[in-house]
């Protein structure tokens, strides 16, 4: 039998209002930061897009690979960290034929994860983390 349960349905309910309030909110020409270059994509931010709620941080990524993967040449994802705990997780995003976000959109997802994860030490998970998580003094 299932049960209704409302403390989960809120929590759904509050992330997908948050992801497409995030995402109204986007600017069409964002102004995408690069912090990063593994040789396969180019990794980059947007610092207006970051939103800042107690000890998280929202903020979207945008990733330009040098060669096409399954027809993608680019993705964007808004991201969620846990500054307090170093966790974060994916809200959300989609994946473009061609590149800096261009082209026919291959795949989206609006559904946010729900498991967190610790980004591993030198992954460019981490690297966003530092850049957009406030430090406390």
């Amino acid at each position: 039998m299932n049960k209704y349960k409302p403390a989960a349905f809120c929590r759904r309910l509050q992330s997908l209002m948050l992801y497409v309030v995030c995402a109204l909110l986007a600017p069409a020409q964002a102004e995408w930061k690069l912090y990063g270059d593994n040789g396969k994509a180019e990794f980059y931010y947007d610092p207006a897009s970051i939103v800042v709620q107690g000890d998280t941080v929202a903020v979207w990524e945008m990733l330009n690979y040098s060669f096409p993967l399954n027809r993608v040449l680019s993705n964007r994802s808004r991201k969620e960290y846990d500054c307090s705990k170093g966790k974060f997780r994916i809200l959300g995003g989609e994946f473009f034929a061609g590149p800096m976000l261009s082209g026919e959109i291959i795949s989206e997802s609006q559904e946010a994860e729900s498991a967190w994860r610790i980004p591993d030490q030198g992954t460019r998970n981490m690297e966003l983390m530092v850049l957009v998580c406030p430090v406390k003094s």
